[in-house]
């Protein structure tokens, strides 16, 4: 008799359209495996493809927290050695933070919606099948961050791939997800459609292929926005709740001065009124999250005009970005952009992004594409923040913990 793991456990998230499931009954004799003989896609696929997408969020909130520490986007309150090595970028694969926060999560968000995708081709369920949507996207999303925050990807103990290869592999979950989601019908399938060419238009962005960039970022609505969304339940925060907000609540995510200087309302943060968790940093507190229900933005019709202005701007037409640069100035109350050359051009736009999707998950990996035009990253040699721990390292990426080398016999 064939087993398939069950992955359905604890809370099941909503979608954002709020819906919580109440349970994951099965009908199973043993609650850890699903008999493959009485599995049914129509009805059993909706609660695995849902406790897929709760693995993805939980997952996604982590790599806030971390690629923010590693890009300058917070500074690390915390006591621990580890946490500060991400801070100043001299991590090592035996850094013992790595793994339980961040490459293990995004590891589980892969495998566990790749598995929904084998168990529906198995089952043989047609195009238009919204749980295969929601597991390529969720699959896909989970494969670009971490092409943009590690060195290396792995898919389900693989063999390592560069970064192309594991943005290559996004591509074709999103390209999945767009024509799973366009065959179907619902808002679900529209939010998930556009949710995928927003996510398909970062992927080709981060490879450097720029028409195919702005070809799939152009559909996309402006006003379009997607959210992973948490719930504060006191018994599942750490798996349910916004670990931003745990974060911040324990006093170790601390807003840096260069962001607090800005002035800018899309950075908002308030005088935490003691000393971080550490002893040394005072605690500036973020309040973009204000709680452990606090939703987080994953994609946007915002982000998708962002992908088609910097990919014009590299095939040589400046105008989107600079039409771009005065709408986002303008929000954040700042004078007009007084221009200058292409290299002025990115860098101003890429100001304006680290505004815009600050603590989202996508500064290191502007960092990573544009690493001479990104604002607000410790120069390489600069006095660290904390005086004591001495200076910031030369890593731009996060290297695969020893946990994924020593287990996976194909690394």
């Amino acid at each position: 008799m064939t087993k398939i793991i069950r992955p359905c456990a604890g809370a099941i998230l909503a979608t954002v359209t709020a819906l919580v499931l109440t349970g994951c009954d099965l009908q199973v004799v043993n609650p850890g495996v699903i008999d493959a003989g009485t599995f049914d896609p129509t009805t059993d696929a909706r609660t695995l493809s849902l406790s897929a997408q709760t693995n993805f969020y939980a997952a996604y909130a982590n790599v806030v927290n971390f690629t923010g520490y590693f890009s300058g986007e917070a500074w690390v309150g915390a006591t621990r050695q580890e946490t500060n090595d991400f801070g100043r970028r001299v991590i090592t694969p035996a850094n013992l933070d790595i793994n339980p926060n961040v490459w293990a999560p995004l590891s589980l968000a892969i495998a566990s919606n790749e598995d929904v995708l084998d168990i529906l081709d198995r089952a043989g369920v047609g195009a238009g099948d919204i749980n295969a949507a929601r597991s390529a996207l969720y699959s896909g999303f989970a494969l670009v961050l971490m092409a943009e925050s590690f060195c290396e990807g792995v898919m389900r103990v693989g063999p390592p791939m560069t970064t192309a290869e594991t943005l290559d592999s996004a591509i074709v979950r999103f390209d999945r997800a767009i024509q799973e989601a366009t065959a179907a019908t619902g808002d679900e399938a529209v939010r998930i459609a556009n949710s995928a060419r927003v996510g398909l238009a970062r992927a080709y962005l981060q490879k450097g292929d720029y028409a195919e960039a702005a070809r799939a970022a152009e559909p996309v609505p402006s006003d379009f926005e997607h959210y992973a969304i948490y719930v504060d339940d006191a018994s599942a925060r750490s798996r349910a709740g916004n670990s931003v907000f745990a974060r911040t609540a324990s006093t170790s995510l601390v807003v840096p001065d260069a962001y607090r200087e800005l002035g800018d309302p899309r950075i908002p943060f308030a005088d935490g009124g003691r000393m971080a968790q550490d002893g040394q940093l005072y605690f500036y507190m973020q309040q973009k999250y204000p709680g452990y229900d606090a939703p987080i933005r994953i994609s946007s019709g915002l982000e998708a005009r962002y992908i088609e202005a910097e990919a014009a701007l590299k095939l040589g037409d400046s105008a989107p970005a600079l039409a771009l640069i005065a709408e986002r100035r303008a929000v954040g109350g700042q004078p007009a952009f007084g221009g200058g050359d292409a290299d002025a051009i990115l860098a101003e736009l890429m100001d304006q992004r680290a505004r815009d999707f600050w603590l989202e998950a996508k500064h290191l990996g502007d960092y990573r594409r544009n690493p001479s035009a990104t604002p607000y990253v410790g120069a390489p040699g600069a006095p660290f923040y904390k005086p004591n721990l001495g200076e910031y390292g030369e890593l731009t990426c996060i290297p695969v913990p020893n946990e994924e080398r020593q287990a996976n016999p194909n690394f």
